[in-house]
């Protein structure tokens, strides 16, 4: 009976928790996320993100990007971003949500230069920054538009919960 019991408990465990996680992901359009001759500009990632709901007004979701290497003739550069937000939801329904977020984020950016002059030449370099935006859940779909400090970009993303 104990064990019964034990393997009652874990189910039940193993239920919430599965309720209160979601594991997604998606693209991120990054304002400031890709370079070339001219200088920054719109950059596409790949973003993999999970929401814990802690209760019907709040929840936490990390998210890590990687966004698709950008340069020109001469260099390349690439970015990643690590997000750690707090969502407030204002408003959830069975299959539609809206909540603000904010939160921290480390960004890292690397880039490589095989110019006459620096052949071989890579350097890169990592900042810390504030996040601060809106989202939506519609059904499995999720959308944010945030902007980061550290890359002083507005980030589109949008994806689905799996």
């Amino acid at each position: 009976m104990k064990k019964l019991l034990s393997v009652i408990a874990a189910l039940f465990v193993a239920a919430t928790v599965s309720a209160q996680l979601n594991i997604g992901g998606g693209l991120t359009f990054g304002t400031q996320a890709a370079f070339d001759e001219d200088g920054e500009k719109m950059g596409v990632g790949l973003t993999l993100k999970g929401v814990y709901v802690i209760n019907e007004k709040w929840s936490v979701s990390p998210d890590f990007t990687y966004y698709f290497p950008s340069g020109g003739d001469y260099f390349d550069v690439s970015l990643w971003q690590l997000n750690a937000n707090a969502h407030y939801h204002f408003f959830e329904m069975t299959d539609l949500g809206l909540y603000a977020l904010g939160g921290l984020n480390y960004s890292h950016m690397k880039w490589e230069y095989d110019g006459d002059e620096w052949i071989g030449w890579d350097d890169s370099d990592g900042e810390i920054g504030l996040n601060l935006g809106i989202g939506a859940n519609v059904s499995r779909f999720f959308g944010e538009l945030k902007y980061d400090t550290a890359f002083e970009q507005l980030a589109l993303s949008i994806g689905i919960y799996f």
